[in-house]
């Protein structure tokens, strides 16, 4: 008799380690800008361009931009802006990590706070989420079957099982320009540019990941007409890109965040020597996950008539896709304005999604979180006639993802792709924001893969200390095939004689007659 081996390619999960970061630091206003009256509009955005493993922890780099808007002049339509940015370079230590090692890494913004502390400097502290996981490729041999001996003597196992077979972090840039429609006045001086990432599609292919989508951008400006009144566009800028992913195939699905890293916009006179036009560079990041299903067909258990087997085996988890899916939800809101002044128009409005609670349920998701929505607008106020009003917006959305069951953690990756809004009065707004999750659920399943399997005589008074004939009751989890290898039967013949079929289940208390089977040999 002969094993014949499979080889298996596990990803075994390391460990989850959280922590926080804080960044703190001044923003100086340049000398060619006015002075701080009031902040008017905060923003701040992190990204992560870079994470490397360890031994025992996980280092990353990246950068966080802070935005500013405020006003100069109290009473007068003055808006200016700051913009910085603050470095990032750390570590979170995990515990049995290595630098061979797969790992993934998350920072959010929790929380950011700015404090004037004086008309030429404004100080910002910023509290940052960071997750951290890692997993080993385990690559082994696992006994598939024995040949040489009878099928009905071999107990296989059939799953399917969900493997991360690369992972990548890569970035690409994309260029181009627009312009300001006929419409809209010049720009005399860009106060914000906003730039996000909409309607994101992820294709893989031989070699490639594929990926494309739309970027967003906002400009907020001051005209170039007399009275410089602020004016906004949105403007959405198709994108793709090819990225070279070795092992990627058609066969194989892709887990593709992408984010903006950077991005620079320079103003570019038309051909009547207006500003009109944007020239946009942007880098974005892909943090890339490449994962197979494979199904599995390897050896259980076995037994023979006329030989013991010495089966070592070990234990170990694999994951099991359960569901993935992409879902849109349109969240939809009125808000009142109080305590704010009357509006007279409406220049943006932007939003920041959190997550706060994902909860699994059989079938379900349900996903609870909060939109923070801006709405920067031109009050009827001579002490302040650019206002911004936040508001907080619920969010509660229950995702269909089959075959989910309490207890299965689900991985939603989330985001905005759209907002409009409507203005319904002077201090009553309409907004709507178009949301999307990619949701992903896996179960960690652990099973036993047969690594080795030694043959050896029977022992000849174990042996004959087995009756030749017993009639027994089915236990809790017995079945034909446990019963025949417990009394060293022929499962086929212990079928007939108690006239059942082999892949028959057993009932508890079930009658059983066994007749102990003895080798010609």
């Amino acid at each position: 008799m002969e094993l014949v081996r499979e080889n298996i390619i596990l990803n075994r999960h390391m460990g989850r380690e959280k922590s926080q970061l804080l960044l703190e630091g001044d923003i100086i206003v340049p000398e060619a800008k006015p002075d701080i009256v009031s902040v008017l509009k905060t923003g701040a955005r992190v990204s992560i361009s870079k994470i490397t493993a360890g031994s025992g922890r996980i280092g990353f780099s990246g950068k966080m931009r802070i935005d500013v808007l405020y006003t100069a002049n109290s009473g007068e339509i003055s808006v200016h802006s700051l913009s910085a940015q603050a470095f990032i370079d750390d570590f979170i230590n995990m515990e049995g990590i290595e630098p061979h090692m797969w790992v993934d890494l998350t920072a959010e913004l929790a929380n950011v706070d700015y404090r004037i502390v004086n008309d030429r400097k404004l100080n910002y502290r910023a509290v940052i989420d960071i997750t951290a996981d890692a997993w080993e490729k385990r690559d082994f041999d696992a006994v598939k079957s024995i040949d040489g001996l009878g099928a009905a003597q071999q107990k296989n196992a059939f799953f399917t099982m969900s493997n991360m077979v690369a992972k990548q972090m890569e970035h690409f840039t994309v260029r181009d320009e627009i312009t300001l429609p006929p419409s809209k006045p010049a720009i005399s001086e860009l106060l914000q540019v906003s730039v996000d990432i909409a309607n994101k599609d992820v294709r893989l292919a031989d070699g490639r990941v594929d990926v494309s989508g739309n970027l967003i951008i906002s400009p907020l400006y001051k005209s170039s007409e007399e009275e410089a009144l602020i004016e906004f566009a949105d403007f959405e800028l198709p994108f793709s890109g090819s990225l070279d992913v070795g092992i990627a195939n058609s066969q194989a699905f892709g887990d593709v965040n992408l984010s903006i890293s950077d991005f620079i916009v320079d103003l570019v006179a038309d051909a009547d020597g207006n500003n009109k036009i944007l020239g946009i560079e942007t880098t974005i990041s892909a943090d890339i996950k490449i994962s197979e299903s494979q199904q599995m067909d390897i050896l259980e258990d076995a037994y023979c008539i006329d030989q013991h087997l010495d089966i070592t085996a070990e234990n170990m988890e694999y994951q099991r896709l359960i569901c993935r899916n992409r879902n849109q939800f349109n969240l939809k809101e009125t808000v009142q304005l109080s305590g704010a002044p009357e509006i007279l128009q409406i220049l943006q409005v932007s939003g920041t999604a959190r997550i706060e609670d994902t909860r699994v349920i059989d079938d379900k998701v349900v996903v609870e979180g909060l939109l923070e929505a801006d709405i920067l607008f031109v009050a009827n106020s001579d002490t302040d006639p650019i206002f911004n009003y936040t508001a907080h917006l619920p969010i509660r959305q229950t995702i269909e993802t089959k075959g989910a069951v309490m207890g299965m953690e689900a991985q939603i990756a989330h985001g905005i792709d759209q907002i409009s809004f409507n203005m319904l009065g002077g201090n009553e707004v309409e907004l709507r924001f178009n949301l999307n999750f990619d949701t992903l659920i896996q179960e960690a399943v652990s099973t036993k893969f047969i690594q080795e399997i030694e043959f050896s005589p029977l022992d000849k008074e174990v042996f004959d200390a087995l009756p030749s004939m017993v009639i027994l009751a089915a236990e809790k989890g017995d079945s034909l095939w446990s019963v025949a290898k417990k009394y060293n039967a022929d499962l086929e013949e212990l079928a007939k004689i108690n006239n059942l079929e082999v892949s028959d289940n057993l009932f508890l208390g079930q009658k059983l007659l066994v007749v102990k089977k003895v080798s010609e040999e």
